[in-house]
């Protein structure tokens, strides 16, 4: 068994990756209409980080951090986020929007926008995934 602050300390670097990951992406895709979707998911991947971070906190032994997070609704939502099809929702939204348009110029400049977006997006997943592989280890 692995030393109850250490796996806390690994929990918590993992979560502020997600963060940081989350942050590249907010500020990308802030105030951007066509990208709402993703920063709508942006939005609630921070916040429920901040959330399993203040459950971390409020816990006073592994066991009950153990107990808290594999109950809580903000790692669960941080599995399903990892399993949803936010990208290909999001492609679809853009591919719909760009078979309207006559430029080519501005299709390749949204296919671009989109490329961009997916590399950020993915960078979170797997930070995220990589909390979630973490934690579900511990709970095993």
């Amino acid at each position: 068994m692995q030393n109850p602050a250490f796996i806390a300390t690994e929990l918590n670097a993992a979560l502020i990756e997600i963060q940081k990951a989350a942050a590249a992406l907010y500020l990308f895709t802030d105030k951007l209409t066509l990208l709402k979707m993703v920063h709508h998911v942006v939005v609630k991947i921070i916040q429920a980080v901040d959330l399993v971070q203040k459950e971390l906190k409020q816990t006073a032994s592994r066991e009950k951090a153990f107990d808290a997070l594999e109950s809580s609704t903000s790692v669960l939502f941080l599995e399903e986020v990892v399993d949803a099809d936010t990208m290909s929702e999001l492609e679809d939204y853009i591919l719909s929007f760009a078979k309207q348009l006559d430029d080519e110029d501005l299709i390749r400049f949204l296919s671009e926008i989109m490329d961009k977006v997916e590399i950020k997006y993915n960078a979170l997943l797997e930070k995220t995934h990589e909390f979630n592989a973490l934690l579900k280890n511990e709970l095993e």
